[in-house]
């Protein structure tokens, strides 16, 4: 048995929970994503050599896959004519690879195919609603048309949110920005052709108490309350520079119940949950990203995080016995530093941070 990890090199997630295998001696195989190199090769065998490879690594049933950061390399001296094509090709290769690792038995996480339905937003909100959750009322659109009837319909703000998650460095200030959720007053009006600008996502404004961060890990759901000084509407920027507070809580047993269903129809092993309370007592169903962030529970609490059980969904296929996984603590002191950094090019003006 092996535990390939999906990631690039630079992923501190990847690299942190990949020493916390080894350390518990388990084969761990690190491969850094599709690419043009030999390292990054992948092949998708009918025949004598019958199989999907990483690399020089054959995957059998007995594997598990981390699906943890996808990532994608092409050729630095494909023709100019040729780019476009070149990459289309590699993303669809990749698409057929992410499937056919599923096919071949290997303990998925998650399975290709429930990636591709579960990171479409409209499938999250009708799944959720279907499973017994409370979601907000949506319109996902790039038209003022039916924004503007959902803020005569509500007696709350409407907020808006991106598809992605998406920050960039300003070269000339010298300046950080990004994305985040924001709030639109019920008597703002805006153009129709603001709207046609990028596509949106607009959402009734929950009043809430508090927020939620539930990471299901296998069978077992890890809810966490999360605060901000400012009640802030999106606590992911604050988190990014470690001005929140987090609390483990106990779920409802109707939430719970619900996210399970969820889970199972959309077929997911593990899955960052986000959802919100508001000041009477309702749980909101907000979205799911089934790789997001997990250690940065391990960050603020140590001693009552997610790296060992981590660690354990990913080593399941073995009989553990007795094996004892690091804690978080240990990992800090003696993994290797790692530079988590992303560069900055015209090939890649942007980088993505999620929480």
């Amino acid at each position: 048995m092996a535990i390939f990890i999906m990631s690039p090199e630079h992923d501190i997630h990847a690299g942190r929970i990949e020493w916390g295998l080894r350390q518990s001696g388990f084969e761990v195989i690190r491969w850094s994503g599709l690419g043009w190199q030999r390292e990054q090769n992948a092949s998708i065998n009918f025949g004598t050599r019958d199989g999907v490879y990483l690399g020089d690594h054959r995957i059998d049933s007995k594997d598990t896959f981390w699906f943890r950061r996808q990532s994608l390399v092409t050729h630095p001296r494909v023709a100019i004519a040729d780019e476009k094509f070149a990459h289309g090709e590699y993303r669809a290769f990749l698409k057929t690879l992410l499937v056919n690792i599923e096919w071949t038995g290997a303990f998925c996480v998650n399975k290709g195919s429930a990636v591709q339905l579960i990171e479409n937003k409209s499938v999250q909100l009708t799944l959720a609603a279907r499973c017994g959750l409370r979601i907000p009322a949506t319109v996902m659109a790039n038209t003022y048309r039916f924004v503007g009837e959902l803020q005569d319909t509500l007696t709350d703000d409407v907020v808006h949110k991106s598809y992605r998650p998406h920050s960039w460095f300003d070269q000339e200030s010298g300046i950080l920005c990004g994305t985040e959720t924001t709030c639109l007053d019920r008597n703002d009006r805006f153009a129709d052709e603001v709207y046609a600008y990028a596509p949106g996502i607009y959402q009734q404004k929950v009043q809430k108490e508090f927020d939620v961060r539930i990471t299901m890990i296998g069978a077992d759901f890890h809810a966490f309350a999360v605060s901000t000084v400012d009640k802030a509407l999106d606590w992911r920027t604050s988190g990014m520079f470690g001005k929140v507070t987090v609390e483990r809580i106990q779920l409802p047993d109707d939430v719970q119940a619900g996210l399970r269903k969820f889970a199972h129809a959309a077929d997911i092993v593990f899955g960052c949950f986000d959802m919100a309370v508001d000041y009477a007592g309702a749980w909101w169903f907000l979205e799911v990203n089934q790789a997001g962030q997990f250690l940065w529970i391990d960050e603020l609490l140590p001693d009552d995080g997610l790296y060992q059980p981590m660690l354990k969904l990913l080593s399941s296929r073995e009989d553990l016995g007795d094996v004892n996984f690091p804690p978080y603590r240990d990992c800090i002191e003696q993994c290797p530093k790692q530079d988590d950094s992303v560069p900055l090019s015209k090939d890649l003006p942007y980088l993505t941070l999620e929480a």
